[in-house]
This record gives C-alpha cells, sequence and structure tokens, in this order.
C-alpha cells in the first residue's frame, strides 16, 4: 500500500465515521434514516436522478446542508469522486 492509499483509506474512514455519527444522532430523534445511493459517473448513470434521489434522502435524514456537505463525498466514488 502507498502512502498516498493510507491517506485516501484514512480520509473515507473519517468520511464513513462521520456519517455513522450523524445517522445514530438522527436515530435518536426518531427521524427516518435513508441511505443515498452511490455515484461514479460511469456511462448510464443518470446525475439528475441521483441528485434528486439525493435531495429526498437528505430531506427524510433531516440533515440541513452543512451535514450534507460534511458527509456528501461519501456518496460519490470512481471518477465522480476525483
Amino acid at each position: 500500500m502507498t502512502k498516498g492509499d493510507n491517506q485516501q483509506e484514512q480520509a473515507e474512514n473519517r468520511e464513513r465515521m462521520v456519517a455513522e455519527w450523524m445517522i445514530k444522532g438522527q436515530a435518536k430523534k426518531g427521524k427516518p434514516i435513508t441511505m443515498p445511493r452511490l455515484f461514479s459517473g460511469k456511462v448510464g448513470e443518470d446525475p439528475t436522478s441521483f441528485l434528486e434521489n439525493l435531495i429526498i434522502d437528505v430531506e427524510a435524514n433531516g440533515w440541513d446542508e452543512t451535514d450534507l456537505l460534511e458527509v456528501i463525498r461519501r456518496f460519490f466514488k470512481d471518477d465522480a469522486r476525483e
């Protein structure tokens, strides 16, 4: 594993921990919890559909803009994440 791979893995672990912390907080509030689908930007994926569903999931979770900005990268992968 290279240094860059290790740093990326650490960043992903931090993002996952933040997302899990937020989800636990939402569960304590008794709000519904949904996990947005991942988006990679590959041919055949519809970015508009991804964003529309993301908005629905954000509202269902009771996340505000600050919450979303903290975890949004977790839902992108591959080329879309770059």
